[in-house]
């Protein structure tokens, strides 16, 4: 008799702890996969141009490895319905055809819907500098390119859902995020772009490579270590990459997204000296780049401007003592292996 009631209770005891482990590990799923964006709720639009017909106005960019692709890719793999993404490269990116498909998407979209639009290549302005363009695939004297303006103004027009995420990645992209101030009040919105509104920006990927580490949830993305990439890291992200690798300073604005808005769950970093930036001495030269990988004494650098097969591994003696602005580290070695870089504190605008 005893032997039965204790293997009811023992019976009874493992359900309970089955359904409390089961129920522990269906909320640390979700934990870890916590995001403020809603892949199914989201809708993007990406257009990416490298080269132009145009091409003496427009010289080409190189063809290989591009990130807007990459971009596109993400977006898929974390499941954006297929009829949700539009991504328009080189000859597809005509003005009629980025105009027209763009406002075809926005008539689709829904209450509660995110935005997210994208665009990499040349940007120019008008002969009397209060515009500023896109350079579509066929943009010339006769054929305006994609104004910054009407961007807005279409958003404006024909989106239909809650939110929307603005990034560019060109010369004078810091236009979208002046011209961005003038959306409809009902919409709430943040915008990255890689230049100011009256700045050049490089031909490298490094802005559009820090976008796509931050939405991939990078250790080094997330700057205080709690477990999420924040819309303030992004942007300080940028800001720190931009400033070192290119001297060259990105524009953020944001209005009615709080900062601490969760873009991915950030991977748990395997050595606290991943993702800091240094100055590597390699084959005679000094080269800008980010450690991407470390074993022992031994790093591996990816350089900004350069292809991942361009990545090696390297040593702190390899390091120079000193930061973006020249001044001396003292011991490379401990600013290397010391504490992880301060909260972001990005403002709602710089």
């Amino acid at each position: 008799m005893r032997s039965s009631i204790t293997k009811a209770i023992l019976k009874r005891l493992f359900l309970v702890v089955l359904l409390l482990f089961c129920s522990l590990a269906s909320f640390s799923t979700a934990f870890g996969q916590r995001r403020d964006w809603e892949p199914k709720r989201t809708w993007v639009f990406i257009v990416g141009l490298l080269k132009w017909q145009d091409a003496e106005t427009f010289p080409s960019f190189p063809q290989t490895n591009r990130r807007d692709a990459q971009l596109a890719d993400f977006f898929r793999s974390e499941g954006v319905p297929a009829n949700q993404l539009v991504f328009l490269r080189d000859e597809q990116a005509t003005t009629r055809r980025v105009r027209n498909q763009f406002s075809e998407m926005l008539s689709r979209t829904r209450e509660g819907d995110s935005l997210f639009v994208y665009f990499t290549g040349h940007g120019y302005k008008s002969e009397d500098e209060r515009t500023t363009f896109f350079a579509t695939y066929d943009a010339s004297d006769q054929t305006a390119g994609w104004s910054t303006r009407s961007i807005v103004e279409d958003i404006n027009w024909g989106f239909r859902g809650a939110q929307v995420f603005l990034t560019a990645d060109c010369c004078f992209s810091g236009t979208l995020a002046k011209d961005a101030r003038r959306m409809d009040p009902r919409l709430a919105y943040a915008c990255f772009t890689s230049a100011t509104s009256d700045e050049e920006s490089t031909q490298n990927w490094t802005f559009t490579e820090m976008l796509l580490a931050s939405l991939r949830g990078k250790s080094y993305a997330d700057l205080n270590d709690d477990g999420q990439v924040t819309l303030a890291e992004l942007a300080e992200n940028e800001r720190r990459d931009m400033s070192f690798a290119e001297r060259q300073q990105p524009s953020f604005t944001t209005r009615g997204l709080s900062n601490d808005m969760a873009l991915a769950t950030s991977q748990t970093p395997l050595d606290p000296s991943i993702g800091r930036r240094v100055v590597v001495r390699s084959d005679g030269n000094w080269f800008k780049a980010r450690i991407v990988d470390a074993r022992g004494r031994r790093y591996r650098v990816h350089y900004y401007g350069y292809e991942d097969s361009d990545d090696e591994w390297v040593t702190s003696r390899q390091f120079r003592r000193e930061n973006s602005a020249g001044r001396d580290f003292g011991d490379a070695d401990k600013w290397l292996l010391g504490n992880r870089f301060a909260n972001a504190t990005a403002a709602s605008s710089w």
